[in-house]
């Protein structure tokens, strides 16, 4: 099976570089964002997807819908798919690391066990992401398409190439990415 998939194009929390795992947070693309996955939709107009997935957040799903509309097929909200839930909802990029570095550092945990406050660890996200790879990979899907977010599109790929987290690997905004799955 072939996955197409891509990150989200810019949304108004990344102008804020703030943490958002909540779907029920209104996060939608900027008109940069629609700009980037408008390009990105072109270089996919072609290729004969059969479904697209993507997780339940509004930056997402206007992702697909844009990508869609050259191929006119359906559109699958998966929660698997979903971002992180990190513990720090609304804080920043840099405290959720600073606060994962210390956790790590306090309970002498690798980084993908820490979970902060009630949130997920990065070894949930993987688990879940990995189940919904594994049931994905049982239909006959020749060509898909997962919009998604930062940590899925790297939990992707390292379910594809069956690597660690590539810590140099930073998948781009509404940047196709190609794997066989």
């Amino acid at each position: 099976m072939i996955t197409y998939c891509l990150r989200h194009g810019e949304a108004e929390h990344n102008l804020n570089q703030i943490m958002n795992g909540d779907p029920s947070k209104q996060f939608h693309l900027t008109k940069l964002g629609r700009q980037q996955i408008e390009e990105a939709a072109l270089t996919v107009k072609d290729i004969p997807l059969e479904i697209i997935f993507t997780s339940e957040f509004p930056r997402a799903i206007e992702t697909a819908e844009i990508i869609n509309k050259y191929h006119q097929i359906p559109i699958i909200r998966d929660k698997r798919l979903n971002d992180l839930v990190s513990g720090v909802e609304s804080q920043t990029y840099s405290f959720y690391k600073e606060q994962q570095r210390m956790a790590v550092k306090e309970q002498e945990i690798h980084p993908e066990k820490v979970r902060l406050n009630d949130g997920e660890s990065l070894e949930n996200e993987l688990q879940r992401i990995y189940d919904f790879l594994d049931e994905t990979r049982m239909r006959d899907y020749k060509h898909i398409l997962i919009s998604a977010h930062f940590d899925t599109v790297q939990i992707i790929k390292r379910y594809a190439r069956g690597l660690q987290v590539e810590e140099d690997f930073v998948p781009q905004q509404g940047k196709i990415y190609r794997f066989k799955i």
